[in-house]
């Protein structure tokens, strides 16, 4: 419960909130890049990691301005696909 009421307070600020959520659940492909631009651009990235990452989540997609794959960070190339663990954030 705790952490539903926290991602519900993240939402408000996130400026994926009005994004189509499909987009976020991509691991490859030029979609990630487009999910990724969002990241880069909003202010609660850390707490968006961090709803991710405080455990081995398994978690699949795009959160916290990284890609993730089975709850590892994973890079993408510049034509969206992944090629190393580790890496996966796109700066501005």
């Amino acid at each position: 419960m705790v952490m539903k009421a926290r991602v519900s307070i993240l939402m408000r600020e996130a400026l994926c909130r009005d994004a189509d959520p499909g987009l976020f659940d991509q691991t490859e492909g030029q979609q990630v890049w487009q999910a990724l631009h969002y990241c880069a651009r909003c202010p609660v990235t850390k707490e968006c990691e961090e709803v991710v990452r405080p455990r081995k989540s398994f978690f699949d997609g795009v959160a916290g301005n990284k890609v993730w794959r089975n709850g590892d960070r994973v890079e993408p190339d510049s034509n969206g696909r992944r090629i190393v663990a580790g890496r996966g954030k796109l700066t501005e």
